[in-house]
């Protein structure tokens, strides 16, 4: 995604001199290709027997971020050295600098140094100073790893190496070098700045920079919604507080598969995992979901008799969350209370590769087994397809195809891509999905789910439901709900696994999902 163009007299020349003294300190002298530099890279990396150094000049660099794609081979190589001289011959020197920081990565989602400045220091290029300077600098070397947000003391390590560079060729004095030294030290991202959706801006870009690649300036309209993604990290904060040991990852996405809002952990800037879309947990009974759809699509209803009592299975024995046992309960009920054993013998009646079957036709990819344990989600499943499949309930049986990007245009604003929506018929008749939404619905009003719900809901024409899940020894707790057409899904937990004192589905992650529809309601 790259900012609007800016000229060469837009940009600091602060900025100038810091990208020619780490780039390219002989750039006004060479045409394009600096033979000295290549034979003292070349120099570098056969005494240390690893690559240490580059001899690519910025007009190299320039014609590989414009012109090339990642591709490593002599052939490309070539292209690169001749498209290097055109573009000496062909352009002056300022344009060359201007279209480089106009197309370079600067990390975190910024393309272009507008774009950078902005994002980073709310400034924009022509006014930056020496030191911020520096620190765009030295995120392009690796703008993944190198920028402000993702890893700031490695980033300032290498500004400071920057601030030498420049010091030594007297582009800045030794008093400016201490001042700007200091400054370097002194500066922290400004915390109001909201860095979390870098998880959905990485998720999006890494879904489409393979298929775009190869066009330069591409502008993406995402379906992010910012206010949904502002009350999210919100309500995480407060929830959340008193627990910096858990991890937390969220989806917000309506019923059509847009993402509106996406976290994939505590901080962007200690961990750029994302929880959301990578990492596959066991889901505990939020996957009862799957094996009460297929009991009702197979003739069941809400209030069929079911056993709520103590069960073995060939030498296994599962038990109830809080070993308690109610005798013959409705299904509406053993959903409600979250009954394993009731599950465990659903499941056994319906069979286990009907289940099987149900998840993968509800849009979830992951290989599952059909072990004896499988109602009681033992198996792992990342949140975004969960949450995906709970969608498939709230839309009234349509599943739907999870999307990040509305639309793609080029840099003269023509279109390259828009999503087109497309008419399907529901994979889930109406009579079941009554029944599945009487059933999360029961969860909220008088189960696991209650500290999920607010009260505003009563006697409101709204439609709603949830399912908590807490996986064994606590090692993982889960909500997912919906609230008319916007579904979200929840995990709380570990990134090592390890069980968590007072972690369940019904307490944080419910509590969670309570106060980001209290925000997103504004009561």
């Amino acid at each position: 995604m790259y900012s609007k163009f800016i000229e060469y007299d837009e940009i600091s020349p602060n900025l100038i001199k810091a990208l020619i003294a780490m780039e390219d300190n002989r750039f006004y002298s060479h045409y394009g290709i600096d033979i000295r530099a290549i034979l003292r890279a070349l120099y570098v990396n056969v005494t240390n027997l690893s690559y240490k150094q580059g001899g690519s000049t910025i007009t190299q660099q320039l014609a590989k971020i414009t012109f090339l794609n990642s591709e490593k081979s002599i052939l490309r190589k070539i292209k690169e050295l001749f498209i290097t001289i055109k573009l000496e011959i062909l352009l002056e020197k300022e344009e060359i600098l201007s279209l480089y920081l106009n197309r370079a990565y600067f990390g975190s989602g910024n393309y272009g140094v507008k774009s950078a400045s902005n994002s980073y220091f709310y400034k924009n290029p022509k006014d930056l100073n020496i030191y911020e300077s520096a620190i765009l600098v030295s995120a392009l070397k690796a703008p993944t790893r190198l920028n402000m947000i993702a890893s700031p003391i490695s980033t300032k390590k290498r500004a400071l190496l920057v601030l030498n560079k420049m010091l030594n060729l007297d582009f800045i004095s030794e008093l400016e070098f201490n001042r700007e030294f200091k400054n370097l030290n002194e500066f922290k991202i400004k915390k109001y700045l909201s860095v979390e959706s870098r998880y959905f801006s990485d998720w999006v870009l890494r879904r489409t920079s393979k298929n775009y690649n190869n066009i330069s300036d591409i502008t993406i309209k995402s379906t992010l919604d910012v206010n949904i993604q502002n009350i999210t990290e919100k309500a995480v904060l407060k929830i959340l507080k008193d627990r910096d040991d858990l991890e937390v990852a969220v989806i917000v996405m309506d019923t059509s598969g847009a993402i509106r809002a996406m976290l994939g952990g505590r901080s962007y800037s200690n961990s750029q995992f994302n929880r959301a879309t990578q990492a596959l947990r066991q889901t505990g009974s939020v996957f009862k979901l799957f094996t009460y759809l297929t009991a009702i699509d197979l003739g069941f209803d809400h209030l069929d008799q079911i056993e709520d009592s103590p069960l073995e299975l060939n030498g296994w024995k599962p038990k109830n969350y809080n070993k308690k046992y109610k005798g013959s309960i409705t299904l509406e009920e053993s959903f409600a209370i979250s009954s394993n054993v009731a599950a465990v013998r659903l499941q056994e009646i319906v069979g286990r590769e009907s289940i099987i079957k149900w998840v993968k036709k509800l849009g979830v990819s992951s290989k599952l087994k059909p072990e004896r344990s499988l109602s009681l989600g033992t198996q792992s499943i990342s949140l975004i397809e969960m949450t995906n499949a709970f969608a498939a309930i709230s839309s009234g049986g349509l599943v739907p195809f999870i999307y990040g990007v509305e639309e793609i245009t080029d840099r003269n604003n023509d279109l390259i891509y828009r999503r087109k929506n497309s008419e399907r018929t529901p994979s889930i008749n109406k009579s079941v999905i009554d029944n599945m939404q009487i059933l999360l619905k029961s969860s909220m009003d008088k189960g696991t789910s209650v500290n999920a719900k607010l009260l505003y809901l009563d006697n409101k024409n709204i439609l709603y439901g949830g399912k908590t899940g807490t996986t064994q020894d606590s090692k993982d707790a889960w909500f997912i709900g919906y609230l008319n057409n916007i579904v979200i899904g929840i995990w709380v937990g570990k990134d090592d696994n390890t069980k968590v004192e007072n972690l369940s589905g019904g307490n944080q992650a419910a509590k969670l999902y309570r106060e980001i529809t209290k925000y997103w309601l504004e009561l």
